[in-house]
């Protein structure tokens, strides 16, 4: 029968000592919003034979819920809730797509709890922190026994599920250049709160004299991750940003996604909403 272990350590040395038994699936906890109902589920059900034990590593005393800058960069440590985002004044500054993200996640008491890292590592199609991140060009940063490195948000995703770290990497801080264009999210859910997007899209915008300078698109719930709309990107890049030409550069996303049929939604519901979606995120930039 499977059994369940639990660690806390509170350094990165004790994290790696702990890591060093391979023996039993691991798992880490930062707010458990997600993590901890699942686990519950499992625990109903019928055990399974042959199943490793888990160690589930807790890793709220590491110290990674902060919120610095510098005079190019903000770092956001990990494990900072998204209430903690949602009231910090160097987000608020800097990154208020970043809140206007996390006011449509869950609710406030899961939002008390949930940490960004989480939201991340989680890797769900349907995260809603991982558009904004995208388009802000954000870098994540993993730990492991053998260093640090640093992997761009638009390179972290593998699939449902699934990023480019190792069993034994911890994602410790996430990295945003300090920008001079404007970011914007939209999302679409079966209700208006307290709900996974059907469809939800960022956008960063760089322009003068209303002409796009810069432009970076990322829309998610329509393919295995979120996806960086190359096409629209280009079709905005020199353009002036008139209500036709976003438009009709909204409208490429459909050849850029690869929606499927779920309990929230149809594939063909997703395509036909995701253009939507996409304008109102690019619109969202470009309100100053």
């Amino acid at each position: 029968m499977r059994g369940y272990f639990y660690e806390s350590p509170d350094s990165f040395e004790k994290l790696f000592e702990v890591l060093k038994d391979n023996s039993r699936e691991i798992k880490f906890l930062a707010g458990g919003s997600d993590f901890v109902p699942r686990l519950n589920l499992e625990r109903e059900q019928a055990p399974k034979e042959n199943k490793k034990d888990l160690l589930i590593i807790n890793l709220s005393e590491l110290g990674l819920n902060t919120i610095t800058e510098n005079d190019s960069e903000v770092i956001i440590g990990a494990t900072t809730t998204f209430t903690e985002i949602q009231k910090n004044d160097i987000i608020k500054r800097e990154f208020p797509v970043l809140i206007e993200a996390i006011n449509q996640i869950a609710g406030l008491s899961v939002r008390n709890i949930a940490t960004i890292g989480g939201n991340i590592m989680n890797a769900s199609p349907a995260a809603d922190s991982v558009p904004s991140l995208v388009v802000l060009d954000a870098v994540f940063v993993l730990r492991g026994p053998e260093g640090s490195r640093n992997v761009e948000a638009k390179e972290f995703f593998t699939g449902p599920g699934r990023t480019v770290a190792k069993e034994n990497e911890v994602l410790t801080h996430i990295i945003i250049r300090k920008n001079k264009g404007f970011a914007g999210f939209n999302k679409l859910g079966r209700r208006k709160a307290e709900t996974l997007s059907v469809v939800n899209a960022a956008a960063y915008i760089e322009r003068e004299n209303n002409v796009c300078k810069v432009a970076r698109i990322a829309v998610g719930s329509v393919a295995p991750t979120v996806v960086r709309c190359k096409e629209v990107e280009e079709l905005l890049n020199g353009k002036e940003l008139t209500e036709e030409n976003i438009r009709a550069a909204s409208e490429k996303v459909v050849d850029e996604i690869s929606p499927i049929d779920d309990i929230r939604a149809s594939a063909w519901y997703r395509r036909r909403v995701a253009p939507v979606i996409v304008r109102r995120a690019i619109e969202a930039a470009i309100v100053e």
